[in-house]
């Protein structure tokens, strides 16, 4: 299942197995649920600048998904690549266990 703040209103035959996937496996698409400029949503341009898309996400469990706070994409980083990195805010108590 994906979130309402996606960059695009279709998709390829690709794009449908990535939204089959979660939905059949109890999954959902966090990288679509946060709203935040286009800019921040942007996860590949083209090498003429002139075509951007989203096409990198973050699934998780649908169990774990009130973990996930934030989810956009950083332009700043040089990777070396037509990607941007994507930087998911995981907030998450963790157990403690104690040796005796």
């Amino acid at each position: 299942m994906t979130g309402q703040y996606t960059l695009h209103e279709e998709t390829n035959r690709n794009g449908e197995l990535l939204c089959e996937f979660p939905y059949a496996n109890s999954m959902v698409v966090m990288s679509t649920n946060f709203q935040h400029k286009r800019i921040h949503k942007i996860t590949w341009l083209s090498p003429d600048q002139n075509t951007a898309s989203q096409i990198d996400d973050i699934i998780v469990n649908a169990n774990k998904k009130g973990v996930i706070e934030d989810v956009r994409y950083m332009r700043g980083p040089n990777i070396d690549l037509d990607h941007f990195l994507v930087k998911a805010v995981i907030k998450q108590k963790l157990s403690v266990i104690l040796k005796n």
